[in-house]
This record gives structure tokens, C-alpha cells and sequence, in this order.
């Protein structure tokens, strides 16, 4: 067995029980595998296995002469997990709550062992690897939808998988600062949501969710998006970041322009990035309006046009209106139609900070 596994621990134990333990947790998530096999690597760069936790939990009744250092596995907190969330569910199709069954409460580890159903229309929505999928498709046989192509796009694995590891990069062409400083802006105009709910819609592969965990500012953090592939990337950055605590967090598969949260039920929506990819603007502003609380802030950045001089605005604006309905990917905006578009959804208090095409603005939902 030594040739096969180098062990750490007493060769009292097969080779099959040595692992059986990391069987048991190969799909496991949320930190809990390092506990049980780590790597390292001998003198001459040749890799080693060190069952440093489980092997001695799985001897303890055959022998007594097995020990170890490392100390036992964390246990899991479910208690923790699936006490009362803040967070008020509803079905997108009716607005009516939905009704948990199995294990409760909306952290990621617990959802996959529990089903939702709404209680007016009892059309049922499920859960995969901690992801909660609250969109009207979601879960329906043999439906296939043309997407618009600035939806399209960012369901692609591959997009998504490059997403945080370097297509946002890409960005600074339109002056975006980067994450971390774009995240100091937001939290400036966040002030008054600190220790309420907020939702960060079109999360992408959650390099603002993250921030928002880390801060400690706010009592839970959805990270929401439409694609799955996004979502997915999203959790397994959660997952390695020491510094997160999982147990604000909540993943929700939804769709911006039908959003699955109760009326005046949030702190605070953000949305980095995004805005300018949503095929429906304006009906998903309107949705973030409903589910805001009296005073609640939309707090969004998007990249706009330069305003031609005078005497070119008549003739360049209806050409790149005309543009705008080819169904490009992005939205082309003007500061006076982003800001028309939420003062359309009854949106009030416009406040904004300008670098270059890059903006970042905040509105408020009145009391």
C-alpha cells in the first residue's frame, strides 16, 4: 500500500479505508474536502497523499493505536443554516410567496435538500449545487427560447469561465476603474442599506458579490443572474475565498425583468456592469423599483456615448437609435436616457460620478 499511498498515518487501515472517507465527500463543497486528502509532493517532486482527518475518524473503532495531529473535521452548522432568512421568495409568474419543504432556509449547502413551490399557482421551482433557479423556464421540459443575443452571449461556459480571469479586464477601454474602486463608489451611495438585504442582479461571475460579503456591511447578499454558467463560476469563487462567510450568501438563478423577491422586501439592488445588456431596460428597472423598500437604493454603473457638439446631435442620435434596433449585445446610451429610463419607473434623487464613458449612479425608491 505505501508504493500506492503515502501515508500519514498508521498502515493499520486498507487502502480502501483509507478512502473511503474522501469517496463519501468528493462532490462535496464549501471547504469541506481539504480536511480529508492533501497533497504534497516528496525530495524528488513525486505527489503524496496525506489522509489527515477522516482516517482516523474512519479507525477509531477497529483500532486503538491510530493517531493524528490535524485536528477534526469543522462540523457543519445546519442549525445556523436553516434558521429564518430575511430574504422573501416569490413566484416570478404570480408574485405569490413560495412554500419551502424539506430542509430550511436559503444557504446554499441546505437548498439542495429542499424544494419550493408556489402557494397560489403551485408551480414548482428546484435547486442544483446551491442554486436556487426562480426563473418562469426554469426547470421546463423540452422549451427552448431564442434568447437576445446580449442574453445569449454570457450563457456560453466559456465566456463565463473567462469572465473574472480577464474579459472584465477589458473594460478599462470605457474607463471603468476596476473592481475594487468601482466598489468604493458603489458603497458611497450604500450607506443607507448597511444591515438590510441587497441584491446584486447580473452578478457575472461575482467579483462584486465577494466585495459585498467581505465588507460585512450588509445582514445577506444575493447574488443573482440569469445564466447559469455565470452562476456556477460565481459560487466556486465563493467557495475558495477564505473570507467570505457562506452563510450570507444566497444564489438565485432570475430573470431581471420578473424577479422572484417580495415588494418593498429589499435594502438595495446593485448592478455592475449590467444594465446595458438587459434586452428590457426599463421593465426591469420597473421590477427593481417594486421589490426595493420605501427609501431603498438602485445603485447600477454602465458605460455611455460621448455627446456630439450641437450642430451633429440631430443627425447622430436617430442613426444610433436606428443601430440600438438591430439587436446588438449592448445597449448605447446617453446620461439623459439612462436617467429618463429611471425616473420613468418612479425612481427619484438621480446622483452620479463620471470617468470618462464610465458611470456610476444611485437612485432612491420614495418613501
Amino acid at each position: 500500500m505505501a508504493g500506492a499511498l503515502n501515508c500519514m498515518i498508521s498502515s493499520t487501515l486498507s487502502h480502501a479505508d483509507l478512502l473511503t472517507p474522501y469517496k463519501k465527500l468528493k462532490g462535496s463543497c464549501w471547504k469541506c474536502r481539504p480536511w480529508f486528502v492533501q497533497q504534497q509532493h516528496d525530495g524528488n517532486g513525486r505527489r503524496k497523499h496525506a489522509i489527515v482527518a477522516a482516517a482516523a475518524s474512519s479507525s477509531s473503532s477497529s483500532s486503538s493505536t491510530t493517531s493524528t495531529t490535524a485536528p477534526p473535521p469543522p462540523k457543519t452548522d445546519y442549525a445556523y443554516m436553516e434558521k429564518e432568512n430575511s430574504v422573501k421568495l416569490v413566484c416570478p409568474v404570480c408574485y405569490q410567496p413560495l412554500v419551502q419543504t424539506g430542509r430550511k432556509g436559503l444557504h446554499p449547502l441546505v437548498v439542495d435538500a429542499s424544494s419550493f413551490r408556489c402557494e397560489s399557482c403551485h408551480k414548482p421551482y428546484m435547486s442544483m449545487t446551491g442554486i436556487i433557479d426562480l426563473t418562469i423556464s426554469g426547470g421546463a421540459q423540452d422549451l427552448e427560447e431564442a434568447l437576445p443575443s446580449g442574453v445569449a452571449l454570457f450563457q456560453n461556459p466559456l465566456l463565463a469561465y473567462v469572465y473574472e480571469r480577464g474579459y472584465r479586464d477589458v473594460f478599462d477601454i470605457f474607463n471603468f476603474p476596476g473592481y475594487n474602486e468601482e466598489f468604493k463608489m458603489a458603497q458611497v451611495f450604500l450607506k443607507s442599506a448597511k444591515g438590510g438585504t441587497i441584491l446584486d442582479v447580473s452578478c457575472g461571475g461575482g467579483g462584486f458579490t465577494q466585495r459585498f460579503l467581505i465588507s460585512g456591511d450588509y445582514e445577506t447578499v444575493i447574488a443573482s443572474d440569469y445564466s447559469e454558467a455565470m452562476l456556477e463560476n460565481c459560487r466556486g469563487f465563493l467557495e475558495k475565498d477564505s473570507a467570505v462567510d457562506s452563510k450570507k450568501v444566497v444564489l438565485i438563478r432570475a430573470d431581471v425583468a420578473r424577479l422572484p423577491f417580495a415588494t418593498s422586501s429589499l435594502a438595495a439592488v446593485h448592478a455592475g456592469a449590467a444594465i446595458h445588456c438587459w434586452p428590457q431596460p426599463t421593465m426591469s428597472v420597473a421590477e427593481i423599483c417594486r421589490v426595493l423598500k420605501p427609501g431603498g437604493v438602485f445603485v447600477a454603473s454602465t458605460f455611455l456615448l460621448p455627446i456630439p457638439p450641437s450642430p451633429l446631435a440631430g443627425i447622430f442620435t436617430p442613426i444610433r437609435r436606428t443601430i440600438m434596433q438591430l439587436g446588438l449585445p449592448f445597449q448605447w446610451w446617453t446620461e439623459s436616457e439612462v436617467r429618463g429610463i429611471t425616473e420613468a419607473c418612479g425612481l427619484v434623487g438621480w446622483q452620479s460620478i463620471r470617468r470618462g464613458a464610465y458611470i456610476v449612479f444611485a437612485v432612491h425608491k420614495p418613501v
